[in-house]
């Protein structure tokens, strides 16, 4: 039993009234949940439906979209086919303008087929009397073909004759051609040994000149010097000077003696073998073993092999050519400028040419130019020497079968051209 107090009143219990009121609240909350879940669940079949309802909307437009499209081709295909239409009907109009010209066109033609049908019937009649001429003219032809075919078989022995007529002439033409040929070659060989024959008599010529000159003067010095020795009464001092004498005469005589003999051997040496020469490997040996005579002389070379380079020859010959020439620029070479040699070589068709340039003293060409190959020939005589240099190369070359020439000009220069055959 619970415990009152005296006075009448209840005063109530204020955590109980707090219960209440709460649990009255979380009633309300309870029901306030529960319209929350109902109104959220509206609320997403609504925004489902709105989604649903957007795809429809979105398809939809799509597929205005895509009608609009077909509408636009379909206007433009129309526009086209208005186009073909129009054309077609202008063209169906040339067409039936055409087909009216056409019909005249045609209507002339059958008139005109009219004419030449008449004009057939004319053209048979006289083809007609043309086949009657020519059956005429096929006899005459078969007779006449008759007698060609006669002619043809006389032709064809005729053609068979002329056949070994011509054989026979062209024997004859090839046994001629043959002949000439022959004779050309016996006439370049008479030539070649005319030519032979001319440059022997002018080399025996300018032996019998070297033997009349050069050795009768010191065979005439030993012949007076013999009979001096002889005189009675000869004392010794004359004695020694005329031995002397006598020994000088006869050191020229055998200077003479080994000149000849050393060019009689050049005449006789071409059988000699020939081998590939390079121009410029010679140079360079002639000027190493000419280095002191360059050096001491400021003597400059200028050489160019370029265009060719080499050359089957006798390569001692050459080498004497090449030192001959060289000793002659730096001989007799200008006091008043430097020695400039120049040695090129080129192609002349079918010809090798070496060039020999200098800037010396020259030659005087004018009045002794039919000197300057001979033999003890010398245009300076401030120089040392026997005149055989130039006499020597001709000979050379000659005897490598080339030609030598020369241009020059005293004070000026000298310049040599070599041509050699390639063979």
């Amino acid at each position: 039993m619970p415990n009152f107090s005296k006075s009448n009143t209840v005063t109530p219990d204020p955590l109980r009234m707090a219960n209440i009121e709460l649990a009255f609240q979380n009633e309300d909350r309870r029901k306030r949940a529960a319209e929350l879940d109902i109104a959220n669940e509206e609320l997403a079949y609504q925004n489902e439906e709105k989604e649903k309802r957007a795809a429809e909307l979105i398809i939809a437009n799509k597929e205005l979209a895509f009608q609009n499209a077909e509408k636009e081709k379909r206007a433009l295909e129309l526009v086209i086919a208005n186009r073909e239409l129009i054309f077609q009907n202008e063209e169906k109009e040339k067409r039936a303008a055409e087909l009216i010209i056409a019909n005249r066109e045609l209507i002339f033609q059958n008139e005109e087929k009219e004419k030449l049908a008449a004009e057939l019937i004319i053209a048979n009649k006289e083809l007609l009397f043309q086949n009657e001429e020519k059956e005429k003219r096929a006899v005459e032809l078969i007779v006449a073909y008759q007698k060609l075919v006669y002619q043809n078989e006389e032709r064809e022995k005729r053609a068979a004759e002329l056949v070994i007529a011509n054989k026979e002439l062209l024997f004859q033409n090839q046994e001629k051609e043959k002949m000439a040929a022959a004779l050309v070659l016996a006439e370049a060989e008479r030539t070649k040994m005319v030519a032979d024959i001319v440059q022997r008599n002018k080399d025996l010529e300018q032996f019998s000149y070297i033997i009349s000159h050069n050795l009768r003067a010191p065979v005439a010095n030993i012949s007076g010097v013999t009979q001096l020795l002889q005189m009675p009464g000869i004392d010794r001092y004359d004695e020694k000077n005329f031995m002397q004498d006598l020994s000088l005469s006869v050191k020229k005589l055998d200077d003479v003696i080994m000149d000849l003999n050393y060019i009689l051997q050049l005449k006789n040496s071409e059988d000699k073998k020939r081998e590939q020469v390079k121009f410029s490997e010679l140079l360079n040996d002639i000027t190493l073993s000419l280095s002191d005579l360059i050096t001491s002389n400021d003597v400059e070379i200028i050489s160019d092999f370029s265009i060719i380079d080499e050359i089957p020859t006798l390569k001692t010959y050459l080498y004497s050519i090449f030192l001959n020439l060289i000793t002659n620029s730096v001989k007799y070479r200008r006091q008043d400028a430097t020695p400039v040699i120049e040695i090129t070589s080129q192609m002349l068709r079918d010809k090798i040419q070496l060039n020999f340039k200098d800037n010396g003293l020259g030659i005087d060409l004018g009045t002794r130019g039919d000197q300057v190959f001979g033999l003890y020939k010398r245009f300076h005589n401030h120089v040392e020497g026997k005149g055989m240099g130039l006499f020597m190369v001709k000979t050379q070359v000659e005897s490598m079968g080339g030609k030598i020439s020369i241009m020059s000009e005293v004070n000026k220069g000298t310049e040599f051209k070599i041509e050699f055959e390639l063979n």
